[in-house]
């Protein structure tokens, strides 16, 4: 093979065998170029996050409360409603207020929160024991009053009622009515307006 090019180059001469050879070197190098090109995978563009993007924040607020409504209204029962619900929310869900229901006795505009219990009491019901503005059952005893109790006191919501009885398991029993000053977010003008209905 090597003696026949040889002499084929002799014949021709060594000008146009190199041309020759050059031009089957570039066709070659073409077609590998080709191949690699087409065998490699096209670029993957990223999304990228929009400059200034908010990021996701957990919340604890609950987006779904549970509140019993007892007493005079149509159904009664144990509700799982839309946080933001208020006691109208509550009552009008549950068919209604009944017939003989004393509804001035319930806070209709009352903001609702978990775990809360509504009572709608009969025209003439007697108050239970703790309730607000009830002279008749006595002042609410702030050392052994149950949180619904004490959420019943002039002034006393469900967060307060649970701040004295997280004060009272963390120091003890109250040693006079003055010392509920020291729970975060009852001073003197709170506690003059709980002296009445209130005792230790």
């Amino acid at each position: 093979m090597l003696a026949e090019l040889a002499g084929f180059a002799r014949r021709v001469g060594m000008v146009p065998v190199l041309v020759v050879a050059g031009a089957l070197v570039a066709v070659v190098g073409v077609g590998f170029l080709a191949g690699v090109r087409h065998g490699a995978p096209a670029p993957i563009d990223l999304p990228s996050a929009a400059a200034g993007a908010p990021l996701p924040v957990a919340t604890t607020q609950p987006s779904t409360l549970w509140v019993h409504l007892a007493g005079a209204v149509q159904q009664p029962g144990l509700y799982e409603v839309p946080a933001g619900f208020r006691a109208g929310d509550l009552v009008e869900k549950a068919g209604g207020l009944a017939a003989d229901a004393d509804n001035a006795a319930v806070n209709l505009a009352e903001r609702l929160s978990d775990g809360q219990q509504i009572y709608v009491p009969v025209e003439g019901e007697l108050p239970a024991a703790g309730a607000r503005d009830s002279d008749s059952a006595g002042p609410v005893d702030v050392n052994t009053a149950t949180a619904a109790q004490l959420d019943e006191l002039p002034g006393i919501g469900p967060s307060l009622a649970a701040a004295i009885i997280a004060f009272r398991s963390e120091h003890g029993l109250f040693a006079t009515l003055d010392a509920l000053e020291q729970v975060p977010g009852i001073g003197p003008s709170k506690l003059s307006q709980l002296r009445p209905h209130a005792t230790v």
